[in-house]
C-alpha cells in the first residue's frame, strides 16, 4: 500500500498543488543542453583540492522513506486553491518552493506540526542583516543634550557599515552557489538551512552522475591520487570531486543539508552525526514522474526541493562536538583540472578529455531506475576516518584497511523528524528548541549587577530560585563557565547560537548549569581579540550606568575549546546581559517614535557624561526589550578607539 492515496494527496492543497506540481514538471521538462564546446562556458567544472573531502561518499538509501514522511504531514490542506495560489510564472525551482513554503506557513496547523517559525528565502550568501527603517535617519541626526544643562553634544555621523561574515571558513572556499534561509517572521534570525550547488549539465551530464552514484566511494582510496583511464573513471572522479566542493561548503557553515542541481538532476545529500560521512541520493525528476505512479507528483523537482528543505528544517541543529569532529578532516591534496583553456586537452586527474565524456552511453542506456513506489532498499554505509576527534564519535569503525562493504553503519533514520521539540522551532530570539535553552528566561539586569558587582539578589528574576542564596564571585562564575563550555557541547548544551551576528562578532545564548544564570556571550575570533578586551574596558569604564542605558558586562574569558557558527571559530567570549533585540530588526514594534528618540538620547548622553564615544551610534546597534519598552546601547567595538574620547563639562577627560 503507498504511503497515501491519491485522494489525500490532492488534499495538500486543496486541488492545487497537484497541477501546480505538474505544471512546473513540464516546465522541466523543456531544458536543453549544449554539448557544443564552442558555445557553452570553459574552466573547470570544480576545484577540490584544499577542500576537505569525506572518507565516503554513500548512497542515502532511505532518502525516499525520508521523504514520503514529510508528505505524510501534508495531509491538512493549507490553503483553498482557488483564492490562494496561482500557477508560476517563472521556471525556477526556488521560487516554486518558497511560494508552497510560504503556504504552508499560512496554515496554523501545518506551521505547528513543521515547526515552522518563518519563511525562507534562497541567497547567494549567509550574511543576511536587516534594512534599517524609518527611525534610522532620526536616531543619526538626534542632538544628545546633556542631563540638566542646556549644553549639547552631537554624536559625530558615522557611515553604517552592513554586518558582513566574520568568520573564515574552515577549509578551501567556505560558499556555496547558494543557501535555503530560514528566516524568523519577527526578524530575529536568519537560520541557514541546506547549502545548494549549481553545475551547468554540460560540465557534469546527468549520464556522469547516474553512473557514478550507484554505490559507496572512498575519495582517498577510489580517487586521490589515482591512475585511471576511460570515461568511468573521468566521471566518478568529476562527481566526488563536485561533492567534495559541496561536502566542504557545508562543513564550513555547520549544514547538514544540501544538494547539487544540473537542472536535469539533482544529488541531495545530508552529513549525519559522524561528519566524516555524507549520504547521497540522486533524483533525475524527468525520469522518475511516471503517469502510472500515484505519488507522481512527488517526484517532480519543485516536490523533491520543498520536501527536501522541509526535512532540514525538522533536523535538530548541529551540535558543537559535530564541529569538533570536522577539525580532523583532510583535505583534497591536488589541484583538479579539466582545461581551462582547451578543454580538448586531457584532464589532469581523470586523464580523459571532455570531448570523451561527451560520447558515453546516451540516456536510455544508463543504469538509472527511477525510484519505486514504495522507496528504495536501504544502502547502509559507513565511514573509515582518519579524523582525530576531540570526544569519541557516534560511528566507529574497527577495521581499517578492508573493503568497502565492511561494516556499513545505519543510514540516517527517520527518528530526527520526530524530535520537533529539538528541530527547528524559533524563538523571538533565534533558532530553539522547545523547553531548552533557548526558551529559558535570560536574568534581568539587576541580577547580573549583584553578580557582576558582589550585590543583592534580585527575587524578581526568574531564574532566582537556581542561583543559591547568594551569588558565586564574578571569578568563579567565569571559572566555572570556561570549564563547562569546554566539556557541554552536545545536543543539550546550555550554549546556543543566537543566529545573530557583527562586524566580527556573533551572539550566542548560554546558561551556567550548576547556578542557572542565563545571558548572552559575544563571541569573537582570535585575530579580533584585541577589540573584545578593548570593549570589556569600555563597559568598565561605564559601570555606573550598567544595566540602566548599557548592558551588565560579566567580563570575558579565553575558551579552551572553540565555539563554531557560519564559519567561523570563536575563541573569547565576553559575557553580557540580554537587552533585547537590535533596534534594526524591530523597528516596526516602536509606535512612539519621538518617546524612542528621546530615551536613546538619555542613553548616548549618560555614555558621553562619563566621557566615552560609542562611535557607531546606529540602530542595528541600540537595543530594544520590547516586553519592558525599554532601550539600551551596545557594541562599543566595531568603530571605537583607544583614542575616541570626548571632553565633556560634566564628566571626566
Amino acid at each position: 500500500m503507498p504511503y497515501h492515496s491519491r485522494q489525500v494527496q490532492c488534499s495538500l492543497i486543496g486541488c492545487l498543488s497537484c497541477p501546480y506540481l505538474d505544471t512546473c514538471h513540464t516546465f522541466s521538462l523543456t531544458i536543453k543542453v549544449v554539448t557544443d564546446h564552442s558555445l557553452t562556458t570553459r574552466g573547470n567544472t570544480t576545484d577540490p583540492a584544499g577542500r576537505f573531502y569525506p572518507r565516503r561518499i554513500i548512497p542515502w538509501g532511505d532518502f525516499p522513506a525520508r521523504q514520503e514522511k514529510i508528505w505524510e504531514q501534508l495531509s491538512v490542506p493549507p490553503i483553498n486553491c482557488e483564492a490562494r495560489l496561482r500557477i508560476f510564472e517563472r521556471d525556477t525551482v526556488e521560487v516554486a518552493v518558497q511560494k508552497l513554503i510560504d503556504a504552508v506557513y499560512k496554515n496554523p496547523l501545518l506551521r505547528d506540526s513543521l515547526g515552522l517559525r518563518g519563511v525562507v528565502t534562497f541567497e547567494s550568501h549567509t550574511n543576511l542583516g536587516p534594512t534599517d527603517k524609518s527611525l534610522s535617519q532620526s536616531l543619526e541626526d538626534m542632538p544628545l543634550a546633556t542631563a540638566n544643562t542646556g549644553d549639547t553634544t552631537h554624536v559625530p555621523t558615522t557611515v553604517a557599515c552592513q554586518p558582513h561574515d566574520p568568520t573564515q571558513g574552515k577549509g578551501k572556499g567556505s560558499r556555496a552557489d547558494q543557501f535555503c534561509i530560514h528566516r524568523t517572521l519577527d526578524g530575529s534570525a536568519d537560520v541557514a538551512v541546506v547549502a545548494i550547488e549549481y553545475k551547468p549539465p554540460h560540465k557534469l551530464s546527468q549520464d556522469e552522475v547516474i553512473t557514478c552514484l550507484t554505490s559507496e566511494i572512498q575519495p582517498d582510496q577510489d580517487v586521490i591520487n589515482k591512475s585511471g583511464k576511460g570515461a568511468a573513471f573521468a566521471a566518478k572522479t568529476l562527481t566526488t570531486a563536485v561533492i567534495t566542493q559541496l561536502f566542504s561548503y557545508m562543513i564550513s557553515k555547520s549544514i547538514q543539508y544540501g544538494f547539487v542541481c544540473t537542472g536535469q538532476t539533482f544529488v541531495f545529500v545530508h552529513i549525519p552525526d559522524d561528519p566524516t560521512i555524507i549520504y547521497y541520493h540522486v533524483c533525475v525528476p524527468n525520469r522518475d514522474v511516471t503517469d502510472n505512479d500515484e505519488n507522481r507528483l512527488h517526484h517532480t523537482a519543485v516536490a523533491q526541493v520543498f520536501i527536501f528543505i522541509l526535512q532540514a528544517l525538522q533536523a535538530a541543529p548541529g551540535t558543537q562536538l559535530w564541529n569538533d569532529l570536522t577539525t580532523g578532516l583532510s583535505v583534497w591534496p591536488v589541484e583538479y583540472e579539466e582545461g581551462a583553456d582547451d578543454e580538448e586537452t586531457d584532464d589532469e586527474l581523470a586523464k580523459t578529455p571532455p570531448s570523451a565524456r561527451n560520447k558515453r552511453k546516451e540516456p536510455g542506456a544508463s543504469p538509472y531506475n527511477p525510484p519505486r513506489q514504495g522507496g528504495v532498499p536501504r544502502s547502509p554505509i559507513r565511514a573509515r576516518s582518519r579524523c582525530k576527534p576531540a570526544t569519541q564519535p557516534r560511528h566507529r569503525r574497527d577495521d581499517d584497511d578492508d573493503g568497502h562493504q565492511d561494516d556499513h553503519p545505519a543510514p540516517p533514520t527517520l527518528a530526527p523528524l520526530t524530535r520537533s521539540a529539538k528541530a527547528a522551532t524559533i524563538s523571538s530570539q533565534s533558532a530553539g528548541t522547545g523547553q531548552q535553552e533557548q526558551d529559558r528566561p535570560y536574568c534581568t539586569h539587576q541580577c547580573l549587577l549583584g553578580l557582576a558587582f558582589g550585590g543583592p539578589m534580585d527575587k524578581s528574576c526568574l531564574n532566582a530560585a537556581t542561583h543559591g542564596p547568594k551569588h558565586i564571585p564574578a571569578v568563579e562564575f567565569r571559572r566555572l563557565l570556561r570549564a563547562q563550555l569546554a566539556t557541554d557541547r552536545g545536543a543539550d548544551a546550555d550554549c546556543v547560537t543566537l543566529y545573530l551576528s557583527g562586524a566580527v562578532d556573533s551572539l550566542f545564548k548560554l546558561r551556567l548549569s550548576a547556578h542557572g544564570y542565563t545571558l548572552v556571550a559575544k563571541g569573537v575570533q582570535a585575530e579580533d581579540m584585541e577589540k573584545l578586551q578593548f570593549e570589556n574596558g569600555i563597559y568598565n569604564e561605564l559601570r555606573t550606568i550598567q544595566g540602566k542605558h548599557i548592558p551588565v558586562c560579566l567580563g570575558l574569558i579565553d575558551l579552551v575549546l572553540p565555539y563554531y557558527y557560519n564559519g567561523g571559530k570563536f575563541r573569547h567570549f565576553l559575557f553580557l546581559s540580554w537587552g533585547g533585540q537590535s533596534l534594526s530588526r524591530c523597528m516596526d514594534q516602536i509606535k512612539n517614535k519621538a518617546s524612542a528618540i528621546d530615551a536613546v538620547t538619555s542613553i548616548f548622553t549618560g555614555i558621553h557624561r562619563l566621557g566615552a564615544l560609542h562611535g557607531d551610534a546606529e540602530p542595528r546597534n541600540i537595543l530594544y526589550d520590547a516586553t519592558k519598552g525599554t532601550f539600551m546601547a551596545t557594541d562599543f567595538g566595531a568603530n571605537a578607539s583607544p583614542n575616541d574620547r570626548i571632553c565633556v563639562p560634566h564628566g571626566p577627560c
